[in-house]
């Protein structure tokens, strides 16, 4: 199973991103389907399936030291990376809570067999793949808040002609002691 933690969002917000998309952030890659809008905390690699009831498990316990509230963040900018050749949008806010969940994610990840992330975490929802060169800049950078709910456990399946994203367990925010 390949996996990633990520926060999935709403379905008015994949919307609201892909319509702001769509009106002003032409690119030369391909559109990521909205239902595949997420921002990645921590990805796991391809992991044995009798690991997954332990990574739970783990999961429910590292829930205390997780934010006991929806995280607030504003997405007003987009980026290019290179490299993976992707187009994304984020924020210029600083996200020391996302961080820091990032991190302890990732640090758990790594008792299960993932690999250490060697480059500095961005949170960011990836708009197109495969950009051939970078984008114009947006003649109206997007404005769109987001309340992220909860930390989910997904896998990553590719399919004939896509890559799907199905949530196997998910943490609320909210209510954590």
């Amino acid at each position: 199973m390949r996996l990633f933690f990520g926060f999935d969002l709403e379905p008015g917000d994949k919307a609201a991103i892909a319509d702001w998309r769509d009106r002003h952030a032409a690119a030369s890659g391909r559109p990521v389907p909205p239902a595949n809008f997420h921002i990645t905390l921590a990805f796991l690699g391809d992991l044995d399936t009798r690991v997954l009831e332990h990574l739970c498990d783990k999961m429910d316990a590292l829930c205390t030291d997780l934010p006991s509230k929806p995280l607030v963040i504003k997405l007003d900018r987009v980026g290019y990376w290179p490299s993976p050749r992707i187009y994304w949008l984020g924020t210029s806010a600083d996200c020391d809570a996302i961080k820091n969940t990032a991190r302890k994610l990732q640090f758990m990840g790594q008792a299960f067999g993932s690999r250490r992330e060697r480059l500095s975490f961005t949170p960011h929802i990836t708009l197109y793949r495969g950009c051939e060169r970078p984008p114009p800049a947006p003649l109206t950078m997007p404005l769109i808040t987001l309340a992220l709910r909860e930390v989910v456990l997904f896998e990553s399946k590719q399919g004939r002609s896509a890559v799907s994203y199905t949530p196997l367990a998910a943490w609320p925010l909210t209510g954590n002691p």
